[in-house]
């Protein structure tokens, strides 16, 4: 497990070195005295954890949180000798909050939680990769989607999607008059998804190309795009090379 110390007080940052040293599995990747050197290196390093103290001059460490991706964000302990800020630390989805002087047991708890949740990602990271490998077909496109449904996983044909929505951090395929949250971006699925047979109209809509049925045209080379599920969609000047290249190909 990779951590990163973010303090600006050096026997802070020295205190959590020494009590990380006494786990074998934890690599301490680096130090950072002030939130924007933390800030380029979690970027550059990629921590699984990080002790973030709270207040610090120039940038704390909330607006150090604000400045990263939401995407990858590591584990985040807080260290801090204010209690008032507990609250507003789990707001951030904090994995642990340790008010300093720093408790052994505590902190050991703390180290605990987040190898927990390094391990569960991991093994739900390489579940994800090995289910896409097995999804694929010979030409690398997938061929199928793995959904969950309640408590049922769903298997969901490539070829039965007529269309697909974006919906926050998941998209939703659409097939049969259903629609199934696949934890996805639009630009990750869309390369997977084979061009011959999936047009993207919209950053907020791939559709199926043998399913159109009609195009209306609306202005500066917008269209909408009525699909054979009488779903309607209007596509956008930015992908409107992609739809008249369809056009102009003869797969109708």
């Amino acid at each position: 497990m990779r951590a990163l110390i973010v303090d600006d007080e050096p026997l802070a940052r020295r205190g959590v070195v020494l009590r990380l040293r006494k786990f074998r599995d934890v690599e301490i990747v680096g130090e950072c005295a002030d939130g924007q050197s933390a800030v380029q290196r979690i970027l550059e390093r990629s921590p699984d954890v990080v002790f973030l103290d709270i207040q610090m001059p120039g940038m704390d460490g909330f607006e150090v949180l604000r400045a990263l991706p939401v995407e990858g964000l590591p584990a985040v302990i807080f260290l801090t000798a204010y209690e008032q800020h507990v609250l507003r630390a789990f707001d951030v989805h904090a994995l642990h909050y340790l008010l300093k002087p720093v408790d052994d047991t505590r902190f050991a708890a703390a180290v605990s939680r987040a190898r927990d949740l390094v391990d569960s990602e991991l093994k739900a990271d390489m579940t994800q990769r090995v289910i896409k490998m097995l999804d694929r077909t010979s030409d690398g496109f997938a061929s199928r989607f793995t959904v969950q449904a309640g408590s049922r996983i769903q298997i969901v044909i490539a070829e039965d999607v007529e269309w697909i929505g974006a919906a926050g951090d998941y998209v939703e395929l659409h097939v049969n008059g259903r629609s199934y949250l696949l934890r996805e971006t639009m630009a990750s699925l869309e390369q997977r998804l084979d061009p011959a047979k999936f047009i993207r109209i919209h950053r907020s809509r791939i559709v199926q190309s043998k399913g159109i049925l009609e195009l209306r045209s609306i202005e500066n080379r917008e269209f909408t795009v009525k699909l054979s599920d009488g779903s309607e969609h209007r596509s956008s000047r930015t992908y409107a090379d992609r739809l008249e290249h369809w056009l102009s190909s003869g797969r109708i």
